[in-house]
């Protein structure tokens, strides 16, 4: 039975709008593009409050604390809080 106060990664971060989709969540972990209280983690790999979460998107990189545990899908709430989030700039090729 699952625990209350913890979900998978990939379903926490659909669930809070984070990223669009589960599969997408899943490719983002498996890539190491989600960083776990600061190592990469699998889609499978529970989040609980307190957590941190690094998240590196193709132009930002994002830095957050799990503050709650979305039940339900759809469920509105504020589960995490931004901690540092910044802009990934391409370095000139010439």
């Amino acid at each position: 039975m699952e625990d209350k106060a913890s979900l998978r990664l990939d379903l926490f971060l659909k669930r809070t709008r984070l990223v669009k989709r589960r599969s997408l969540a899943s490719i983002l972990c498996e890539n190491g593009y989600v960083i776990l209280n600061g190592r990469p983690s699998r889609p499978g790999k529970t989040v609980a409050p307190g957590d941190r979460l690094e998240i590196t998107y193709a132009r930002k990189k994002v830095l957050v604390e799990v503050t709650g545990i979305p039940g339900k899908a759809g469920q509105t709430g504020e589960f995490y809080r931004v901690i540092r989030e910044e802009e990934i700039r391409e370095e000139p090729l010439f």
